[in-house]
């Protein structure tokens, strides 16, 4: 049995990507996803008053915008030459951790799938002491104290949420036990 540094553990489930062809496919992507939604905009009701925008108004203002920065950083990154990269001062790559990327992937799914069944307040805490619990954990001496704040930071960020949408904004949350409605 071989023994293997942290770094060759480490480099077997990392995988190094170009950083000019990355950018250009998740940028074509996400204008080719902001096209559908701008024609999903059409199906949307017309305008019931008179020099009313309609229910479509926003949402397509928001898409045009964000097609419009979007095709500024293609049109920058296409034009970029290609050593100007390398005299900036960037790295010409970037790795990305496959199984905690395909991890959080499905964290965020079972939130998606359990958020009716399971309720709220339970899924929200849950997934963000999994998210929070092992990277504050790995990047402290004492992981024992980190888990703890990463449970204390993660029931506080469910009870801001719960406030802020729930009770605030008065937003119907898929709530277990927590109260629907608390008027001030």
């Amino acid at each position: 049995m071989t023994d293997q540094t942290d770094d060759e553990k480490r480099s077997r489930y990392e995988v190094i990507l170009p950083m000019k062809a990355s950018v250009v496919v998740a940028t074509v992507v996400i204008l080719g996803w902001f096209v559908f939604m701008l024609y999903e905009t059409t199906n949307m009701t017309p305008p019931i008053l008179p020099g009313y925008p309609g229910d479509s108004f926003f949402p397509r203002l928001v898409l045009i915008f964000g097609f419009i920065c979007a095709a500024t950083i293609l049109i920058k990154t296409m034009l970029r030459p290609r050593g100007a990269q390398l005299a900036a001062g960037e790295a010409p790559s970037f790795s990305i951790h496959w199984v905690e990327y395909l991890t959080v992937c499905a964290l965020v799914i079972g939130y998606g799938l359990l958020l009716v069944p399971v309720g709220f307040e339970i899924m929200t805490f849950v997934l963000l002491l999994a998210l929070l619990g092992p990277r504050m954990a790995g990047l402290s001496d004492h992981p024992a104290r980190s888990l703890g704040y990463a449970f204390a930071l993660s029931l506080a960020t469910t009870l801001v949420a719960y406030v802020g949408f729930g009770l605030l904004l008065r937003i119907p949350l898929p709530l277990q036990f927590l109260p629907r409605y608390i008027y001030f």
